[in-house]
């Protein structure tokens, strides 16, 4: 059971626009870390990378008080944006959807302790998406030189789940398939900033369906003090990845038969971390072809021209 499941979904398909009202429609949820320099708020793109302390860190609405710390210019764009900062960055993040593995555990878990979930409450549960297109485009700004984090829940055709998560800080592709659903960690490149670039903006395409086959191929991270995995929390299980104490009790044989492979089914859900802000997430069934395809006016709104793109290495 997906949000989607049973739809026609178009071939160009809108998750998050910063110009929309709400900025994060119901389909999002927040989660804050009590840091008192955490926040995800709405602010506009000219105000400084990093707000101060006392910015808000409610809901992000057109009517959200921020602090106007500093006036940009260069390379902003006129647009307001979603702002996600915090200085723990896999504590605070936003995400729509939900993992399937995990809806379907709790509805085991439910049925375990003999209560019958229904249509009804099934619904109030934060579903899978259930998105059938497998590229996924994002338009992000990193928050002065802190590093970036987003991930995304992707199903095969035969229902097994994976987890792809991309981050500035990763040197070296790995694999984790004792992560429940199993992970896999890629470096995410970002261009340097230089005094003759345009904009700190980053345009982010990523084909989904050719990841797949990398969560069987990607080698498995050493008992390594150097390991970039975890990043500044030095916590494998907090950030979604086993630790190698816990990692020595679980049978080394691998399940290689239920790790995802084959052909891309669907999007479960996606989630980005702090730090950055954030102007558009959405998917489509062809990339950047799809935006061509669909006339100037389409591709005006879409695209970010001076942007730089961000690459999965």
């Amino acid at each position: 059971m997906s949000l989607l499941s049973g739809t026609i979904q178009p071939p160009l398909l809108s998750l998050l626009s910063s110009t929309s009202e709400p900025p994060l429609s119901p389909l999002f949820r927040q989660h804050t870390d009590q840091s008192a320099d955490s926040s995800i708020t709405f602010v506009e793109d000219t105000t400084s990378s990093l707000l101060s302390a006392g910015s808000s860190s409610s809901a992000p609405s057109r009517s959200t008080p921020h602090t106007q710390v500093k006036s940009e210019s260069k390379g902003c764009i006129s647009h307001n944006v979603i702002h996600i900062q915090s200085p723990k960055l896999r504590k605070t993040y936003i995400q729509a959807g939900r993992s399937r593995s995990e809806y379907l555990r709790n509805i085991e878990k439910a049925k375990g302790k003999g209560r019958a979930l229904d249509e009804e409450a099934s619904m109030s549960v934060s579903l899978p998406l259930g998105i059938e297109l497998p590229w996924l485009s994002l338009q992000l700004k990193r928050l002065g030189r802190r590093e970036i984090s987003f991930e995304v829940g992707i199903v095969d055709q035969k229902g097994r789940e994976g987890v792809v998560r991309f981050s500035s800080f990763k040197h070296n592709p790995t694999a984790h398939p004792y992560h429940n659903p199993p992970l896999i960690h890629l470096p995410l490149q970002l261009p340097s900033i230089t005094q003759s670039t345009l904009t700190s903006w980053l345009h982010i395409p990523i084909n989904l369906s050719s990841l797949l086959p990398l969560f069987s191929k990607l080698p498995r991270p050493q008992a390594d003090p150097h390991d970039d995995d975890n990043h500044e929390n030095g916590n494998g299980d907090a950030d979604g990845v086993i630790s190698n104490r816990k990692r020595r009790r679980i049978s080394t044989t691998s399940k290689v038969s239920e790790l995802p492979g084959g052909n891309f089914a669907s999007v479960s859900y996606i989630r980005v971390y702090a730090n950055c802000r954030i102007r558009r997430i959405w998917f489509s069934a062809e990339g950047e072809k799809t935006i061509r395809s669909m006339g100037k006016n389409v591709q005006d709104e879409w695209e970010l021209y001076a942007a730089a793109a961000g690459q999965v290495v």
